[in-house]
């Protein structure tokens, strides 16, 4: 019996011993389809620091493993332009210490492509005055958290996205973020952690 009491008292201990705010792993599948913004701004040209906006975002996250991990990411996003002229969009997925951060490791790669003039051909039209034009972007990538890399925690997985253009018609303008719009676009941001 006096043994018995003596285990007890032990096991006790060892639970009194593991703090109770014990941090959170990171297993599992992330996912938000929460816009964070629904126009990027039409900045001037590559010679002016663009406007970036964060779209969507996922965290806090705490990146605390005892074995090799891997992280996947994705996202889909759509977008509207409503001017004339051929537009820039820049985007990728940042993981930063803040919701709203679009510096740090960068988990995709940079990507920048350019959104079409508006057809101005007869045989395109009819296209309305400010009728604007759909693009859909998407962009996923990998990497591996390995045993021994520095802990992270408070871990936020933003994408962010910027625009920019020379067409006078242009600048000053914004892109409209469809995202989750049911009826056209489907936007997301998804993290998976295995």
């Amino acid at each position: 019996m006096f043994i018995k009491s003596k285990l007890f008292l032990a096991a006790l201990a060892v639970l009194a011993a593991i703090p109770a705010n014990a941090e959170i792993r990171f297993p599992g599948l992330y996912r938000s389809v929460a816009e964070k913004t629904l126009e990027i701004p039409i900045s001037y040209g590559w010679t002016t620091s663009p406007e970036r906006r964060v779209i969507y975002s996922v965290g806090p996250l705490n990146l605390i493993y005892d074995r090799s991990n891997f992280v996947d990411v994705s996202f889909q996003a759509g977008l509207t332009k409503r001017c004339a002229g051929t537009v820039r969009v820049g985007y990728y997925v940042v993981r930063t210490n803040s919701p709203t951060g679009t510096d740090g490791f960068f988990v995709t790669r940079y990507a920048v492509v350019d959104l079409p003039e508006r057809p101005s051909s007869p045989e395109n039209l009819p296209l309305e005055t400010d009728e604007g034009i759909n693009h859909s972007i998407s962009q996923a990538s990998s990497y591996q958290y390995k045993y021994g890399d520095p802990l992270v925690q408070k871990a936020y997985f933003n994408v962010v996205m910027f625009a920019n253009s020379y067409d006078s018609s242009c600048i000053g303008q914004t892109l409209q973020l469809k995202g989750n719009d049911a009826h056209d676009y489907h936007g997301e941001l998804v993290v998976k952690n295995y």
